[in-house]
């Protein structure tokens, strides 16, 4: 009996890493194209998201129906995201230029640096929120804004966990990558934005998610 209970576990265990790195490997082949990366993003945090809640979802099912589900507001959400991040190159790149000694310089990188920031800590939960709840874009980035700003310390760190996969990987061979390191930060994600996002469900909405079968 014990026997077969440690067999049991061992494949549930099996299985869970399997769809973790199932989980990465789709990103990295569906972002190839690079168009297609708001999509896989999507998919990638609908296999992930459900795995805060105590859900593991058959992860084909899970990331291609969030790739075709999703495909025009992760779109939309990526192209906010870049606008974002131009501006915040082309004014690092004109700060560069400037007398770091001045004041209104030193005020600029600040803000630089702040909109930086604030906008990755809104993407935490843009992306979870995106895949869980069935809300119009405008509503999620105005919920994922109230949590960034609401939970800031929380959510800081909680970027900062995220990252550090990524930056690890720097450090790493690239199978790392190509293995564990995207699906990794999102999990991280996943699990840090649903402690926040959990608050916030009502009773009959959280009931509802639970009772969801895994895809």
């Amino acid at each position: 009996m014990a026997r077969d209970a440690g067999t049991t576990s061992f494949f549930a265990v099996l299985d869970r890493v399997g769809t973790f790195v199932t989980a990465n490997l789709l990103w990295i082949f569906c972002s190839l194209p690079i168009v297609t990366m708001p999509a896989a993003t999507a998919g990638l945090f609908a296999i992930l998201a459900p795995w805060a809640r105590g859900k593991q979802p058959e992860p084909f099912a899970a990331f291609f129906g969030a790739f075709r589900q999703q495909w025009r507001k992760s779109t939309v959400i990526f192209v906010i995201d870049l606008i974002v991040a131009s501006i915040v190159v082309a004014n690092v790149s004109i700060l560069a230029r400037m007398d770091m000694g001045q004041f209104l310089t030193r005020i600029s990188q600040v803000m630089t640096l702040f909109l930086a920031i604030v906008a990755l800590m809104i993407n935490l939960y843009v992306w979870p929120l995106l895949v869980t709840f069935e809300m119009p874009l405008r509503q999620i980035f105005n919920t994922a804004a109230r949590l960034a700003f609401g939970h800031a310390i929380w959510s800081l760190g909680l970027l900062i966990a995220a990252l550090l996969p990524l930056l690890l990987t720097l450090l790493l061979p690239a199978m790392f990558a190509v293995i564990l390191t995207f699906a990794t930060s999102a999990l991280i994600v996943s699990l840090g934005s649903w402690r926040v996002i959990r608050r916030y469900v009502v009773p009959e909405e959280l009931a509802k998610l639970e009772a969801q079968k895994t895809m």
